[in-house]
């Protein structure tokens, strides 16, 4: 199992809240979609609502696993999301591979595909700096 720059799923959690408001990505907003990222092995979930046009809203553990959303991938482990959310595995390798797993209209996932990028670059620049298996530090 490689090192991870998490150790629990609260720990993953809070890195994906503070990757997804530093990738500023208007995408869910865009497109009026609330979108849940949910993951086992650490479990972990987040959830990005855009419904109202305006801003996106986080969410995460059981608030987000209570709300319905037009999308939620599933990804099988915490390796998994490491390596899809650093880049290093593509949503196509990982849905052939069954580590990703999508619930919801493959279009409105297409459509999301623009702001992947945002997010995988703001991923990759919250976790340069951590030593692998710190906690991330709690959002401001």
């Amino acid at each position: 199992m490689p090192d991870l720059p998490f150790r629990n799923g609260a720990d993953l959690e809070t890195l994906l809240r503070r990757v997804f408001l530093a990738a500023g990505d208007d995408t869910p907003v865009g497109r009026r979609l609330a979108v849940t990222f949910l993951i086992h092995g650490p479990e972990a979930c987040v959830r990005v609502d855009g419904r109202d046009g305006q801003t996106a809203h986080l969410s995460s553990g059981d608030e987000a696993r209570s709300q319905d959303s037009d999308l939620v991938f599933e990804l099988e482990s915490g390796e998994a999301a490491h390596a899809f959310w650093r880049g290093e595995l593509g949503p196509v390798e990982a849905v052939r591979s069954g580590q990703l797993r999508l619930r919801g209209p493959l279009l409105q996932a297409l459509a999301l595909a623009p702001g992947l990028k945002k997010v995988q670059a703001a991923y990759r620049g919250a976790t340069a700096d951590l030593p692998e298996g710190a906690p991330e530090p709690a959002p401001q």
